[in-house]
């Protein structure tokens, strides 16, 4: 009687996949830091780190397209979702180069409401929430992502209010960056679920905060 028996198989292994967590921003990840906790983290799990742009990483986290969401500013975080402050951001003034402004040395924080300012109402740092209630700016030009923001200050249709490592990392040949004197920093974040893959969340935590901290 014969028998049958499966081929012994003799070629490569199926690849193993990837361990990863996705981290999802709205534009500019801080840097040396992302580069600084994606090392550190993947020294420390073996994972790598996803990134993920979305204009609304809240969103995207609530979504589950996102395991942790890189806010700046401040925010309104989701029902059961957690924050970790890591550190604050310098602003800075930004105008058209047709702006009366352009050639300023400097703009102070409580003149910022005189002018309209242009919003990103989705993942904006700055905005009438910035002031007291009474006290922000009298017209906003809204917009709903990071390239309609900068294109609006640029066409001159009113100044921004950004984080300050925009100077070093974006460059836009009709618009001018502003000091401002003494505006409050602005705040980022690492937002996350607690149910959402638990232990990939909190390594990557541990490694963000040791990147803030050097």
């Amino acid at each position: 009687m014969s028998s049958t028996c499966s081929p012994h198989w003799t070629g490569p292994s199926p690849p193993r996949k990837e361990i990863r967590i996705k981290l999802g921003f709205s534009w500019l990840l801080p840097d040396p830091w992302a580069q600084e906790a994606a090392n550190h983290f993947k020294r420390a799990t073996g994972a790598s780190v996803a990134l993920i742009r979305r204009d609304d990483p809240i969103r995207g986290l609530q979504q589950g397209t996102i395991d942790i969401a890189l806010v700046r500013g401040e925010f309104t975080a989701p029902r059961s979702a957690r924050a970790v402050h890591l550190y604050d951001e310098p602003r800075i003034a930004v105008c058209s180069q047709d702006c009366d402004l352009a050639w300023s040395d400097h703009l102070d924080w409580a003149d910022v409401p005189r002018r309209p300012l242009v919003v990103n109402i989705v993942s904006g740092t700055t905005g009438p929430w910035s002031w007291p209630a009474g006290q922000g700016p009298e017209r906003i030009v809204e917009t709903a992502n990071f390239d309609e923001w900068l294109e609006s200050v640029a066409a001159d249709r009113g100044i921004g209010v950004i984080p300050e490592i925009a100077r070093r990392r974006i460059s836009h040949s009709a618009i001018r960056y502003i000091p401002l004197t003494d505006a409050p920093p602005s705040p980022v974040s690492l937002v996350y679920l607690p149910h959402a893959q638990q232990a990939l969340v909190r390594g990557f935590l541990e490694a963000a905060v040791a990147a803030v901290n050097g």
